[in-house]
């Protein structure tokens, strides 16, 4: 029988839950690993992997938790820079630094690593919905610049700034491929 690492049973269930979603985000920052599978996050979680099975019923439903626990405040970083400005150029600037931003590889990774799965309508439905959810708060600035069809063009400026996170891996300096990205965004927008 398992030793209970808690005051009750639900806590340690609820702890052991936690360790395996510190785990997955460990492992998607792992460049020899960048994924979630339960061969590499057991073990960090201080599991063995078929003991994960009792937390998760299948790695999906892992990488699917660990998306609502790490998206949620990434979209309320974005939502945060945007509100420091006042005019639509710049809350869209604001938006792209978080996105290119180092500290957001996470929320990248976590996506990235959805968007690799085996596409079960429930996985190309979660994936869609966080893309579009990501997006959504550049639609109010891009119809303020008066830009054709901004719902679209909010998830083209997102799939696009997100991309840097992926190359920045592959180049030299991933600052330069960021600073390029915020470039390439200021020269699409029209001018105020």
């Amino acid at each position: 029988m398992p030793k209970i690492m808690a005051p009750t049973v639900k806590e340690h269930h609820a702890q052991r839950r936690q360790a395996l979603l510190d785990a997955a985000k460990e492992s998607l920052l792992n460049p020899t690993i960048r994924s979630v599978n339960f061969e590499a996050v057991g073990p960090r979680a201080g599991l063995r992997r078929n003991s994960v099975y009792l937390y998760f019923p299948s790695e999906n439903h892992l990488a699917l938790e660990l998306a609502e626990d790490v998206l949620p405040g990434y979209q309320e970083q974005l939502i945060t820079a945007m509100k420091r400005h006042r005019e639509p150029r710049e809350q869209i600037t604001g938006f792209a630094k978080v996105v290119v931003a180092p500290d957001a590889r996470l929320a990248h990774e976590v996506l990235r690593n959805l968007e690799n799965r085996d596409r079960t309508p429930e996985i190309a439905a979660k994936v869609k919905e966080y893309y579009l959810s990501l997006a959504r708060p550049l639609v109010e600035p891009l119809k303020m610049l008066k830009m054709t069809d901004p719902e679209n063009t909010a998830v083209l400026l997102f799939t696009m700034l997100s991309s840097t996170q992926n190359v920045s891996d592959k180049v030299i300096d991933a600052k330069a491929v960021a600073r390029r990205a915020l470039a390439i965004v200021d020269t699409v927008l029209p001018k105020g």
